[in-house]
């Protein structure tokens, strides 16, 4: 046995003042006497007795001297050399995925592996040091490198798994960062081994400890709607991802009331899968297992979809005709586009989005979404915009930070001239020297996107960057649903959010019941907090209060996550890391046993000390025998 704070061993030194106190203590034998005449030079020898006496048998000396013994040597942190799989300084990964909460393993797969994390604290050295690291959609360091076990015992208790897919390769990339600089750094991956293959290798061979035992699991692994001549139609597939056949009660729910339930059989390795026509009026699904035994992951049992029923955005193009907005307007997700000639009386009907291309602004002004294209020369609506010249210089300048140019490159586009456009309400999104190209911004409640060019005097039809600015702009302007959640939306993806121009704020429900709040301003608003498996719903205020939006989904369907067989190696940097066993000398600490002695002998020295050193009597009543 060996000390990792020996200096406190001095403190056994006090036993020498406890033993001093006792030597110096007066003791006298109570004998009951007739009188005190007798006694009388008895009491005259008490100033003069001596104090130092003969040190003699006492327990209750004896149990201070072992309270002192087991305190010293409890702060002295007494250790023996134990097998370990870790020495010098470690860099522990821990795997927070859905997969981790299988319950394979009593009572989970993340507990499990929290208990070997604890495991590897209490055997690390005083000499050593530890980063403990928490393996989900976006890595977190839960201890930076330290030696203080109870610093990363408690970080290890704020560890919780998560449902999202975990990012590997940017945990891979912490490990080897936290294990730089050390000559002795090593990389513990607790996992039951669901990562991806084609991993960076690390500066050092890892060591690998895997968690879980068995592999059965019966996932919804898709649960998607589609609208048909003859209504909604819902598509479904059961997989099994075990190796044994599986029997289970497939129920469906519409609008949170029963709808159907099929008894299903799922042979080992394959999917079922299944459909159903449903009410026209349908919106909220809800697909459920049940009634299933050898299933280790709940969380693939529960799944939802919402059914959209049509296309929102309608969307009015009125030109003399141009070939490139038709057909990129044909093509756009999401857009029911229609043709008028400017004369036309459908500037005065009701849609989504106008697109105004080289003809001059209808009086009044359609209260929708724009986007104006050429205008005229000397053109002058309600002081939204005034034409007044052309330029030829028209070679970018300045492209505006903004999500309407993401994935755009401007850098082959080339202008023959554009007009120069007065609108103060307006901001540049691309502006040459002479003034500006695109021009976007708000007035009167309405989003409206200006383009000072002909597109015939460009070349930007013919660039990959059209189709994709296109997009962006119309989705901006007028993007029918307030939110962008496709179908297969997983835990930890974002969802985009475009409210309208009048929308004030945006909420959205969370399935646990909270809610999470954005104020609408200039920028984008996304909205990331969707670890949550189950529904979410959407909300936007304007000036005539809250109204619904929508709702979307959010299912796990992750064939990485839903097959839970635990791996016996991993492939990391093409090297196959196999399970390492005890190679290193760790250190187990006996502190905290020595301080629960302390405690008893306390107990004990106060019941002595109150009670007495005999026994307590008890009396017993015996009954005759007649």
């Amino acid at each position: 046995m060996s000390f990792l704070t020996p200096a406190f061993l001095l403190l056994s030194l006090l036993a020498i003042p406890i033993i001093v106190m006792y030597m110096l203590r007066l003791r006298r034998r109570e004998v009951v006497v007739s009188s005190t005449l007798l006694w009388q030079k008895l009491l005259r020898d008490r100033e003069a007795n001596a104090p130092w006496q003969k040190l003699r048998r006492n327990l209750l000396l004896l149990l201070q001297l072992l309270i002192l013994a087991a305190l010293v040597l409890a702060l002295a942190r007494p250790f023996f050399p134990i097998p370990s799989i870790i020495s010098g300084s470690t860099v522990v990964l821990l795997d927070g995925s859905a997969s981790m909460q299988a319950t394979d393993v009593t009572p989970s797969r993340f507990e499990a592996a929290k208990t070997e994390v604890a495991g590897l604290i209490n055997d690390l050295g005083g000499d050593n040091q530890m980063t403990l690291i928490h393996v989900g959609h976006t890595p977190t360091v839960l201890a930076s490198a330290t030696n203080d076990k109870t610093v990363l015992r408690r970080a290890l208790e704020t560890a919780q798994p998560t449902t999202a897919t975990p990012n590997w390769e940017a945990a891979l990339a912490l490990a080897a960062g936290a294990a730089q600089g050390f000559r002795d750094g090593r990389v513990v991956i607790v996992s039951d081994g669901g990562l991806p293959g084609d991993l960076p290798p690390l500066p050092t061979v890892p060591i690998y400890l895997p968690i879980g035992e068995s592999g059965e699991n019966l996932a919804i692994s898709a649960l998607a709607t589609r609208a048909t001549a003859s209504g909604p139609q819902l598509f479904a597939s059961v997989t099994n991802e075990g190796v044994l056949d599986q029997e289970a009660l497939f129920s469906l729910s519409l609008e949170g009331t029963l709808y159907d339930s099929r008894r299903i059989t799922v042979p080992a390795g394959s999917s079922a899968n299944l459909t159903w026509d449903l009410p026209e009026e349908t919106a909220v699904i809800e697909a459920h297992l049940s009634g299933h035994e050898n299933d280790n992951l709940p969380l693939d049992d529960v799944t939802y979809a919402v059914h959209e029923g049509g296309v929102t955005n309608r969307t009015l193009l009125v030109t003399e005709g141009n070939l490139f907005l038709e057909q990129v307007f044909s093509v756009l997700p999401g857009v029911e586009a229609f043709k008028a000639s400017p004369d036309s009386d459908l500037t005065q009907e009701e849609f989504d989005l106008f697109v105004f291309d080289g003809v001059p602004l209808p009086d009044p002004l359609p209260q929708a979404d724009m986007l104006i294209i050429n205008p005229p020369a000397g053109d002058s609506a309600a002081d939204l915009l005034n034409v007044t010249g052309t330029f030829s210089n028209t070679v970018a300048i300045r492209l505006a930070d903004s999500p309407l140019l993401q994935f755009v490159d401007w850098r082959d586009v080339h202008v023959r001239q554009a007009k120069t456009v007065d609108a103060p309400w307006a901001q540049s999104l691309v502006e040459a020297e002479s003034g500006p190209l695109i021009l976007t911004g708000e007035q009167n409640g309405q989003r409206i996107a200006v383009f000072t060019f002909d597109l015939r005097d460009s070349d930007l039809p013919l660039q990959i960057a059209f189709p994709v600015l296109m997009a962006n702009i119309t989705s901006w302007l007028s993007p029918g649903r307030a939110f962008d959640a496709p179908t297969g939306l997983r835990p930890g993806d974002p969802v985009p959010v475009s409210p309208a121009a009048a929308t004030t704020a945006v909420f959205v429900e969370k399935p646990d019941g909270t809610r999470w709040t954005a104020e609408v301003g200039e920028e984008a608003i996304i909205f990331p907090e969707t670890n949550q498996l189950g529904l979410y719903h959407v909300s936007l205020e304007d000036a005539e209060g809250t109204q619904p939006a929508g709702s979307f989904a959010v299912n796990l369907f992750s064939p990485i996550e839903s097959v839970i067989a635990p791996a016996a190696s991993l492939d990391i940097g093409q090297v196959a890391i196999e399970t390492e066993s005890t190679g290193d000398v760790g250190q187990r600490e006996i502190w905290f046993w020595l301080l629960a002695v302390g405690l008893v002998i306390l107990v004990v020295e106060w019941w002595v000390y109150h009670r007495g050193t005999r026994l307590p009597k008890f009396n017993f009543y015996k009954r005759s025998q007649t």
